[in-house]
């Protein structure tokens, strides 16, 4: 215990460590107890995560500590506060759990060890204790497959890259953009094992990659007497295979595939499992489900006796999950609330569970009011199945408020005074308070994280979206409508400028007003459509050539304004994903990964793909190289066709298309050539660096008339 707390110390305060005592002792539920005793800093904890939780909720509290990651990305204080008497503080869920699949590749894909490092120190500082751990099991199906009559080069190739594997995971694709040699596969066996052996450190549960009974198509040739049913292809992406579970090809491989695991990357008895996640089951009878849930139960606890299921709400089936003992299963349900109320999910355990954001967009966006109710104690208060809280985002690195409160939710039992926590977090966030903020941040209640009624998770971006006359959807379940008062948000970013020179050293500012600006622009250009396409209809040349120009003109400014910003680069993330290749040939493999996932989202060679644009980032470089791209085409194509009397035909249908009904058109296809073109380019980038935003801020502030 002594090394892992020294070390933990040295990670995150080197200055300060000798002035910090821990100490663990007895306690049913997770609780910390902190004094100042002899002028240092006591914590007694029953474990490390309730040490380390403590020691935050102090620096929060008595140090106006606030990290993130969009800004005040370390912890950086003066000395150590002393108080009198004793902060503590007992924590009612059982389970906080962390990370969606989707996480691991819109937000976390390129990190190496040194970046896991940190946010595993900040899960904990956070009071985390369960967390999704199943990066390396590349490695656990590849040796799989070996076993079960594959070559290397076969089981190479049913290997999705590092920017898909999630969706591979699921259940939704198997082996897209495989790897070019086995190393791959091996590294990131390597990053999984240091990956876990932290969380188990610090005393954080993984969560495992389970068998679920998906299977590259290819064991369908090789072994065909085995059940092995093709699932519908999602999203237009080629049909998958899985074994029924009926079938007993499926303990068969299911067992080796737990062996080689626990083999590889040891086992820690909690194995996530979605059967038929987004897919059809064959029969939908009480029977075979019942049956399905049962052998897959059996097929775990002949593996470990010890084993917990652990399954998603997002695809729950009533009698796969009643068919397994209750003491054996863990569901997360992702969404919780959008759970109703009084749904108890048949008094199975559950955690309540949030779901902020969709492909790892940055729009501005949430309904902070709404959180502050807490959705496990509402849960709570009609079910005693609620055992803990949960955060499952599909992406991170955005929207800093959210997460700040959402991680104070984690191990809160109450509602939230959100009046209270806001003026705190100011306090925290920017180093000092502001009236003049907080000013600002009430009219961003009235804007952005409003409940407007929309879902919170389906903001879009007019920019981002294939240009149209006015594009209703950024890809699916994501509207490019601005849901608020454009007028009043414009109102917000001008108060946050005018105290400029107060905040100049504040890294949370700094990140804030760039974001908030970057977002008033992006609203001016979904304002600026409007008008181009009115004065399209009405057949005013001048007044679309005008507006098209200023289109263009913003669209460059936005590129150079998120540019100050590294959370806002595109060169951030392809220069990650180039950085942890050991060869030409996988550096180009993972620029290919990379840029493909926010553009394309795939789709190299098929040109099918259903979720172009659902990970769409308004970051420097893709808006330049990117969006302003395919605008000034559609610009150029309208004007054009208005010098011939001609109109451009552009199939929008309900505003989104599946790429190949996309391609079926003639501008749509100049188009898509240009996206597939920018897919395949490699290019290498400079490291981004954060700058000062403040005059280019305050010059482009001026320039579009945000006031």
């Amino acid at each position: 215990m002594n090394k892992t707390v020294n070390e933990f110390l040295e990670r995150n305060l080197p200055k300060f460590k000798d002035d910090i005592n821990i100490s663990l002792c007895q306690g049913k539920k997770d609780f910390f107890k902190i004094d100042c005793a002899g002028n240092k800093l006591n914590i007694s904890a029953n474990n490390c995560i309730s040490a380390f939780h403590g020691l935050y909720e102090y620096l929060k509290k008595y140090c106006n500590v606030q990290l993130s990651w969009c800004g005040n990305r370390n912890i950086e204080i003066d000395s150590l506060k002393m108080f009198d008497g004793v902060f503590s503080k007992t924590t009612e869920q059982k389970y906080r759990v962390y990370l969606n699949y989707c996480t691991l590749d819109y937000s976390m894909c390129w990190w190496d060890f040194e970046k896991w490092e940190k946010e595993i120190d900040f899960m904990a500082m956070n009071g985390i204790n369960m967390t999704l751990a199943v990066i390396g099991s590349e490695a656990v199906l590849y040796e799989t497959l070996l076993n079960f009559k594959c070559s290397k080069e076969e089981a190479l190739n049913c290997i999705s890259g590092p920017a898909f594997w999630a969706w591979q995971l699921m259940t939704n694709i198997i082996g897209y953009l495989p790897p070019k040699s086995e190393k791959y596969v091996y590294e990131r066996l390597e990053l999984g094992k240091k990956i876990l052996n932290r969380l188990v450190e610090l005393g954080i549960q993984p969560i495992q990659q389970g068998f679920s009974g998906h299977i590259p198509t290819i064991l369908k040739e090789k072994y065909p007497n085995a059940n092995i049913l093709m699932q519908k292809g999602w999203c237009n992406y080629p049909k998958t295979a899985q074994i029924d579970p009926l079938d007993p090809f499926f303990k068969e491989f299911g067992t080796k595939y737990l062996e080689n695991l626990e083999k590889l990357m040891g086992n820690y008895h909690y194995l996530a499992c979605d059967p038929f996640h987004e897919g059809t089951p064959p029969k939908q009878s009480k029977e075979y489900l019942t049956e399905v849930g049962k052998i897959i139960n059996k097929t775990y606890q002949s593996f470990d006796e010890n084993s917990v299921w652990v399954m998603q709400a997002w695809s729950l089936r009533e009698h796969i999950v009643k068919a397994v003992p209750k003491d054996r299963i863990l569901i997360l349900d992702l969404n919780s609330e959008k759970t109703p109320s009084n749904k108890n999910l048949w008094g199975y355990p559950v955690v309540a569970g949030m779901l902020h954001n969709f492909g790892g967009k940055n729009a501005m966006q949430g309904k902070l009011k709404n959180h502050c109710k807490n959705t496990y104690l509402t849960l709570k208060e009609n079910g005693a199945n609620v055992v803990g809280s949960g955060m499952f985002m599909e992406g991170i690195e955005q929207n800093p408020v959210i997460y700040d409160l959402q991680f104070e939710l984690l191990t809160s039992s109450k509602k939230i005074d959100l009046t209270a926590w806001l003026d705190n977090y100011i306090l925290r966030r920017y180093k000092k308070y502001s009236l003049t903020l907080r000013k600002a941040w009430n009219l961003l209640l009235e804007t952005c994280y409003k409940d407007n009624g929309y879902h919170e998770n389906s903001v879009g971006s007019t920019l981002a979206s294939r240009p149209q006359m006015m594009p209703k959807m950024t890809g699916p379940c994501c509207y490019s409508k601005v849901f608020y008062d454009t007028e009043k948000f414009e109102k917000a970013v001008a108060l946050f400028l005018s105290v400029s020179d107060e905040f100049e050293n504040s890294d949370g500012y700094q990140y804030d007003l760039c974001d908030l600006l970057r977002q008033a622009l992006s609203n001016r250009f979904y304002t600026n459509q409007k008008a181009f396409s009115k004065a399209h209809f009405w057949r005013k040349k001048d007044k679309v050539k005008e507006i098209a120009d200023r289109q263009l003109e913003l669209l460059l400014d936005l590129d150079k304004l998120v540019s100050h910003r590294s959370e806002l680069c595109l060169s951030r993330w392809i220069c990650d994903a180039q950085g942890l290749a050991t060869d030409d040939d996988e550096r180009k493999y993972f620029d290919m990964n990379s840029r493909t996932l926010v553009t394309l989202w795939g789709d190299i060679n098929a040109s099918t793909s259903a979720l172009y644009d659902y990970s769409w980032r308004e970051w420097s470089g893709l808006i330049k190289e990117y969006y302003y791209v395919r605008w000034s085409m559609f610009y150029k194509e309208v004007i054009k066709c208005m010098e011939n009397h001609k109109r451009l035909v552009i199939k929008n249908g309900n505003g989104y298309l599946s790429r190949s009904k996309y391609l079926s058109y003639d501008f749509g296809r100049k188009l898509g050539k240009f996206e597939l073109e920018w897919g395949k380019t490699y290019k290498e980038y400079e490291y981004p660096a954060d700058k000062n935003v403040i005059p280019f801020a305050k010059t482009m502030a001026d320039k579009w008339n945000i006031k």
